[in-house]
């Protein structure tokens, strides 16, 4: 029964902190992260705490979480509400479904980020296109936002790998 609490309190909010900071360090470090040659890197620490949690937890809950901050996350920074109610438990699944064949190491997860990191992308970027807000070419786009996007968040990762993975199973200890 502690451990159904542990998980039900405290992964939302490990999720809920990440979502935070991703705001923070847009608003902060705005004039570095979206720079004037064009290059934009977005911080996305909500989707590698999804991938490091789904690694570690059980689909269903962090389904449900991807769904719930999905909302959150369309709601609070988006405007457009489904996107990320959609993306985020797609990221659950494909992370779910690769962990039953590779073992959860760092080198594991590390690979798992950079290709949720680019299904994220490349759907938002569709999504954007097709609606119009987009206005660049796909060559334009991978060199200009998906490679600087997965550089930002591959140096967030190996600088919160260890940490988080300590936080996670913290949760799941009795």
């Amino acid at each position: 029964m502690n451990e159904q609490w542990k998980v039900k309190v405290f992964a939302p909010l490990v999720i809920f902190i990440g979502f935070l900071i991703d705001g923070l360090l847009s608003g902060v470090f705005s004039v570095q992260l979206y720079g004037e040659n064009g290059n934009i890197m977005t911080p996305r620490l909500v989707v590698l705490i999804f991938v490091l949690m789904s690694f570690y937890l059980p689909r269903n809950k962090m389904i449900l979480y991807g769904i719930i901050f999905g909302l959150l996350y369309d709601s609070y920074y988006v405007g457009i509400l489904g996107m990320y109610v959609a993306i985020f438990p797609i990221i659950v699944y494909i992370t779910e479904k690769v962990k039953r064949v590779l073992h959860p190491n760092a080198l594991t997860i590390g690979m798992m980020v950079v290709i949720n990191l680019s299904i994220v992308e490349t759907i938002l970027y569709g999504f954007y296109k097709v609606l119009g807000f987009a206005e660049i070419d796909m060559t334009t786009f991978m060199a200009s936002r998906l490679g600087p996007t997965l550089l930002l968040n591959l140096v967030f990762f190996i600088l919160a790998f260890y940490p988080l993975k300590k936080i996670i199973i913290k949760i799941l200890e009795n």
